[in-house]
């Protein structure tokens, strides 16, 4: 047998699949298709500007057209490419471009571990009661080129027509709107300043973040927070901004962190 034959009958070499990973290591970076390194190591493929708009939406709790970045419209820019990798997280991108506003929504699935974000807490009565009032002014003032506004006194009467007086005295009250405006300022980002002191602007975002179908289903859920069994925590249904009940979520899932800020 000849030497070359000898070569030829013999067993090929096994896969080394260390050999094979050093090998794609070394590969160079395609600068055409992946775009070019931003950190050591770097594998992803998306340029600096949309990760950094993953980043702006995963902290949440939205983007707007007013951002002064424009990073709402890099968003809808690239909305499909978006898409995919946030698909990779069970999340989907809403996005509702007459109120230009664009937000993150879990997939609802019945698998663990396919929430990435962690759900906000529980909303107390007054909050829920503030954003349904909130609700029905922002829908008054659709179409009419007016931004809907609020004021802090406004705020304290809402509440007040829900307040057992024999309960709570009026400094009370404005202890709960405070509180109330605080959250939906600092963390939900659902009341805007404005130049004027205690008057804020409704977010357009909040149609998104309470979805109701009909302004009908606003005031049946107002009337039912303000029933005659309102003292009874047990019978006031709790609401998430995204519209779940929070009695619907599993046991295992709910989480009082909040949501990325």
């Amino acid at each position: 047998m000849s030497e070359t034959t000898a070569e030829l009958s013999e067993a090929p070499e096994e896969f080394d699949p260390e050999l094979e990973e050093e090998q794609e290591e070394s590969a160079p970076r395609d600068l055409l298709v992946d775009g070019p390194e931003l950190f050591p190591g770097d594998t992803g493929t998306l340029p600096l500007k949309l990760r950094q708009a993953l980043i702006r939406l995963l902290r949440g709790p939205y983007l707007d057209a007013n951002s002064s970045d424009n990073v709402y419209e890099t968003v809808v820019d690239n909305q499909e490419q978006l898409r995919v990798r946030l698909s990779e997280l069970f999340l989907t991108l809403v996005i509702d471009e007459d109120r230009k506003v664009a937000l993150l929504r879990p997939v609802e699935m019945a698998e663990p571990h396919t929430s990435a974000l962690q759900r906000q807490r529980e909303m107390t009565r007054e909050e829920t009661l503030l954003l349904l009032r909130m609700r029905l002014i922002l829908d008054r003032h659709t179409g009419t080129g007016n931004e809907a506004t609020i004021a802090r006194q406004d705020i304290i009467e809402v509440l007040e027509g829900y307040v057992d007086p024999g309960q709570r005295d009026a400094k009370s009250v404005e202890d709960l709107a405070d509180a109330a405006i605080r959250k939906l300022v600092q963390d939900r980002r659902l009341l805007l300043p404005t130049e004027l002191d205690n008057v804020w602007v409704i977010s357009n975002a909040l149609p998104l973040a309470l979805p109701y179908s009909q302004i009908g289903d606003i005031i049946t859920f107002m009337q039912t927070l303000g029933g005659d069994d309102a003292g009874d925590d047990d019978a006031v249904p709790a609401l998430e901004l995204d519209g779940t009940p929070v009695d619907s979520i599993p046991a295992d899932e709910e989480n009082d962190g909040e949501e990325p800020a």
